[in-house]
């Protein structure tokens, strides 16, 4: 075997702790444009611009609820893990921070494997990574559990495969329990890597270390909901409602069909083929960790566990952020296949050059497109509704405003600093599943809150069907005729907004 492709650990001092790259561009000075490139797109996403999305503004709002004293779950529904919800305790400039700092983190320790062994355009990979995490098309901001899962992603890849020998299992169980109580498929893209590290630990420390980082996440968490008597509203809806609910059964000719036109409408069908060919090529010729690039390809493949369990690209741009564990399993496979492979071609600088400058080309241009389009990502096709103008100028008080039917509106709750008089803060589920809440009990507890609250206000579109149960409407939209009235508000053409009876209306 030539000196020019030892094992990475035996070329070091070749590099490492060196001024220059092996390309000859000076090492700081990639750093440094990195860490610009990052920040860079990052700020595209602080909170005077980020992008307005539903899933964000509810976790914003589970964030208040924590911070205000209330219990996930108990106090509220949500089928996500709790993990989410702590985060965003810290406000929406908080979770930039932790964001940015989570992205900038984890591609600085991209960047360090990089030149350990010793690519030539170290900077490549973790820039894939910073344009395509941060691709707007399937970012949806900064706040998508999916985004963090993918971060903790590739800072597992990087400690199993770089990290430091002595506390390396440690930091693969609490990143570990961190993926799996962030969103809790983001286990099965993971788990091969798991696998890996799993397979390749030398004693029995290394699975005891594992276990003791997977506890430091895991047993504050638990102790959180135990002692707030909340164990069992977290495991109904956390995970046992998506095992019930979530799961979907397409056929797999619409599985493909709708992953493939979803790759098209995010300019990811492109990166993702280049990826995987040079990953195919690295297979089909010499290469020395075999077993990691199997463990990278079965990633790639896995990214796209969450559209098999619930079929949800179908429903086209709503879903696109199911995509986002692309941005960690492209630039680890790319990595994998550069980095051991004995083919000259393939490890050529000029090569390398290309592809990368290939699969980049695409997001390099998304991101461009998003630059010049800051202003399309606000949320003024909710707050620029009537509705919304005289619900600011008439400012509810806490539990005295309703949202049903438009997960959006939680925005408001969010901006008044109120919270909902219903456990159900948004409520789709009665028009995705015909078997949801068969005996209306769920639907009559709701009434039940906004009658014992005397809420005021309730936004709800007649003219939209929210109900697959045709019962289901008619129990609600009796309830809202008997205590409430449509309201015209200035500027309405089509109203939403009901206004409480001074007495019930027969």
């Amino acid at each position: 075997m030539s000196s020019a492709f030892q094992h990475p650990r035996s070329s070091i001092p070749a590099s490492w702790g060196s001024s220059s790259s092996p390309s000859g561009f000076p090492a700081g000075r990639g750093a440094l444009l990195l860490v610009i490139a990052s920040l860079a797109l990052s700020l595209l996403y602080c909170p005077p611009l980020d992008i307005f999305y539903d899933d964000i503004e509810i976790f914003r709002y589970f964030g208040r609820l924590i911070a205000s004293g209330g219990v996930p779950y108990r106090d509220v529904f949500d089928h996500k893990p709790p993990l989410i919800f702590f985060f965003n305790t810290v406000g929406p400039w908080g979770i930039w921070l932790i964001n940015t700092v989570l992205v900038l983190g984890a591609s600085l320790l991209f960047l360090q494997l990089c030149r350990r062994v010793s690519l030539p355009w170290p900077w490549l990979p973790p820039l894939l990574f910073n344009l395509l995490i941060r691709n707007y098309l399937i970012c949806f901001g900064v706040n998508m559990t999916r985004a963090y899962t993918a971060i903790f992603l590739l800072l597992f890849f990087c400690l199993l495969v770089g990290g430091n020998r002595r506390h390396r299992y440690y930091w693969l169980g609490l990143l570990t329990a961190a993926t799996f109580f962030m969103q809790q498929d983001g286990i099965i893209v993971l788990s091969p890597l798991l696998l890996y590290a799993l397979l390749t630990s030398r004693s029995l420390t290394d699975g005891l270390l594992a276990a003791a980082g997977f506890l430091t996440i895991t047993t504050p968490l638990l102790v959180y909901f135990i002692s707030h008597h909340a164990m069992t509203q977290l495991w109904q809806d956390a995970f046992q409602f998506n095992f019930h609910w979530y799961l979907s059964k397409p056929t797999i000719g619409e599985h493909f069909r709708s992953t493939k036109q979803s790759l098209q409408n995010t300019d990811l069908q492109m990166p993702l083929i280049l990826a995987a060919a040079l990953g195919a090529c690295a297979w089909l010729g010499r290469h020395r960790k075999k077993g990691l690039l199997v463990a990278a390809f079965a990633t790639l493949v896995l990214s796209f566990s969450a559209e098999i369990l619930s079929g949800m690209l179908q429903y086209g741009y709503a879903f696109w952020y199911y995509l986002l564990p692309l941005s960690a399993t492209l630039p680890i496979l790319v990595f994998v296949a550069w980095a051991y492979t004995e083919e000259g071609w393939l490890r050529e600088r000029k090569s390398q050059l290309l592809y990368g400058s290939l699969l980049c080309v695409m997001p390099l241009y998304d991101a461009g497109q998003h630059v010049t389009h800051l202003s399309t990502n606000n949320s003024y096709y909710v707050t620029d509704l009537p509705e919304y103008r005289y619900l600011r100028q008439h400012k509810p008080a806490d539990r005295q405003l309703y949202a049903f039917g438009d997960n959006n509106w939680v925005r408001a709750y969010n901006e008044f600093g109120i919270f909902s008089p219903c456990h159900w803060v948004y409520q789709h589920f009665w028009g995705w599943y015909p078997g949801w809440d068969p005996d209306g009990r769920q639907l009559k507890e709701m009434e039940a809150d906004l009658q014992r609250y005397h809420t005021q206000y309730i936004i709800y579109n007649p003219r939209v069907n929210y109900f697959k149960d045709p019962a289901a409407r008619t129990e609600w939209e009796s309830f809202l005729n008997k205590f409430y009235q449509l309201q015209t508000v200035p500027g309405s053409t089509a109203p939403i907004l009901w206004l409480r009876s001074s007495a019930p209306q027969e």
